[in-house]
């Protein structure tokens, strides 16, 4: 289904179907649509963004209330054409639900004209790539690497007085032996490779989430007075609060400097985006607070702030921003506000791990939307197609011609 008017149609008449407005010739026009439906495709204009709303906040009630009404017909309704347009009004649901509600709308900004576009169902093409995955290499003390994807669940080694744990929840995790002799600190190296992400519980309990093509060194056991670790690319962390022992991360400078960027905190939850092809250093605070330090500049963090370290090495203090959006990554969501489109292209081309080129002019007109970490290459690249952007897929390259 690719007339947008006509989407535009199916939109009116699911907002009045909610409502409680829709008469019966545009009920019947409505199942009609479903019985027809191409959920592969969905465009939405802007004038329906309400409707998105009412769907996402109300639809799943509302619907139960309406196919609880109508499943109790009239004493005159034959029982085969009711049992149909129950049966209609359930399918049509999961497809608003599944369209909507599932956070797989993507909304692309171009020229003052917004369209949207559902998650792609259909099968790849073979010049078509899949998202991302958990995928990750343990790097041990020895310098031997662990495939963590294809190990097995259980323990997987020893480091210093730890066990090494693959979780059953996938996660990597560290069991502190206890009673055993002290021995000396050994570290540990988790690294995704782009189109990977995974998640670490360290030895104190802290939580990190690794996004693709990142890194963290770390201690198989805290001692010490503080606990520090060095990160590279990007990561959520939770940190188990201790205010005995001081949490420091380190991260690993693109500056082209030897005096790396030092996070320092008790018990918090905060990203850090520290992209070597970024131009910024990002740090945001979501809970808690942490103290952001470079050479002799730095500052403190209030929940919803955000500090950029420029490539001056001067910071940038952003006094509010959308933590939901800057963590979105971790909810396995794609969402940009007011983003040029280079910002995006980088983050797809980490998580599908692909190569982007540039023919003609680069498009700096901001995008802003939302979707699916797990949605395939193709259907992500349909978005700018809808932009007047033609974007192609050649082997593991993405060519951009506008």
């Amino acid at each position: 289904m690719t007339d947008q008017p006509y989407s535009n149609r199916i939109l009116e008449l699911a907002d009045k179907w909610i409502s409680g407005s829709i008469t019966e010739p545009e009920k019947q026009e409505l199942f009609a649509w479903y019985a027809r439906f191409d959920d592969q495709e969905l465009l939405l204009a802007p004038e329906y963004e309400p409707v998105i709303q009412v769907l996402k906040q109300e639809m799943l009630a509302v619907i139960r209330q309406r196919i609880a009404a109508d499943t109790s017909p009239p004493a005159k309704q034959e029982p085969r054409r009711t049992g149909r347009i129950a049966w209609l009004r359930v399918a049509a649901a999961a497809v608003f639900i599944g369209a909507v509600a599932t956070g797989t709308i993507f909304f692309a900004s171009r020229k003052m004209r917004v369209q949207a576009v559902a998650d792609q169902k259909a099968a790849p093409s073979s010049t078509d790539k899949q998202p991302g995955s958990n995928k990750a290499v343990l790097t041990l003390a020895d310098g031997s690497n662990i495939a963590l994807d294809s190990a097995h669940t259980g323990r997987l080694t020893q480091q210093g007085n730890a066990q090494v744990l693959k979780l059953a929840d996938g996660r990597l995790g560290y069991k502190v032996l206890e009673g055993n002799s002290p021995k000396a600190v050994t570290y540990n190296i988790l690294s995704t490779p782009k189109g990977g992400q995974y998640g670490l519980t360290l030895p104190d309990g802290s939580q990190v989430w690794l996004n693709a093509a990142s890194s963290i060194r770390y201690p198989t056991a805290f001692t010490g007075a503080d606990r520090e670790v060095e990160i590279t690319g990007e990561a959520y962390l939770e940190i188990a609060k201790n205010p005995s022992m001081p949490f420091r991360v380190h991260t690993v400078n693109h500056l082209g400097d030897a005096d790396p960027m030092t996070i320092e905190v008790l018990g918090t939850h905060f990203n850090v985006n520290a992209y070597s092809d970024e131009d910024a250093v990002r740090t945001t605070l979501l809970e808690g607070s942490v103290k952001i330090k470079k050479g002799d500049k730095s500052g403190l963090l209030r929940p919803g702030q955000q500090a950029q370290l420029q490539p001056t090495g001067e910071f940038r203090w952003i006094p509010d921003v959308d933590v939901e959006q800057v963590t979105a990554w971790k909810n396995g969501v794609f969402e940009f506000d007011g983003e040029e489109l280079p910002v995006i292209m980088r983050q797809i081309a980490r998580w599908y791990d692909v190569e982007v080129e540039y023919e003609g002019k680069v498009p700096t007109e901001p995008f802003t939307g939302r979707v699916s970490r797990n949605t395939s290459l193709s259907g992500v690249l349909k978005i700018l197609k809808l932009s007047d952007i033609e974007v192609t897929i050649n082997n593991n390259k993405i060519i951009v011609r506008s």
